[in-house]
């Protein structure tokens, strides 16, 4: 389903905006494992390449299709991903906030190793 003219020019800087967060969020979980010194060094690169790699598929499922007909399904999930504010959603019409109305936000959470190191 496409969304109308004003919904597009404004879906383009939500994108911007969620893109942005997006990215700081990876980056900002990929410090926390990388200092986490309780963690082996293996540990901690296994959880950073998993990371990575589910946050790429993420990245792709929700930014790559850039078009009017899959801006719905990527404000949906932005939204899902907690990614856009109520307010900055607000600027939509109301028929596309009734489409991502019933979208449940589940931020990221980090998924620790079970090993953790002992400190000699």
């Amino acid at each position: 389903m496409s969304i109308i003219e004003s919904d597009w020019k404004k879906f383009k800087e939500l994108h911007k905006l969620a893109l942005d967060r997006f990215c700081q969020g990876v980056l900002a979980d990929a410090k926390t494992i990388t200092e986490h010194g309780a963690l082996s060094a293996q540990a901690r690169y296994g959880m950073l390449y998993r990371l990575m790699r589910d946050r790429d598929k993420d990245i792709v499922r929700t930014f790559d299709p850039y078009s009017r007909y899959s801006a719905l399904m990527a404000l949906r999930m932005m939204v899902r991903h907690d990614l856009l504010t109520d307010a900055e959603l607000s600027v939509l019409s109301e028929a596309a906030r009734e489409e991502i109305a019933d979208v449940v936000r589940q931020p990221y959470e980090i998924e620790w190793a079970d090993e953790i190191v002992r400190q000699d």
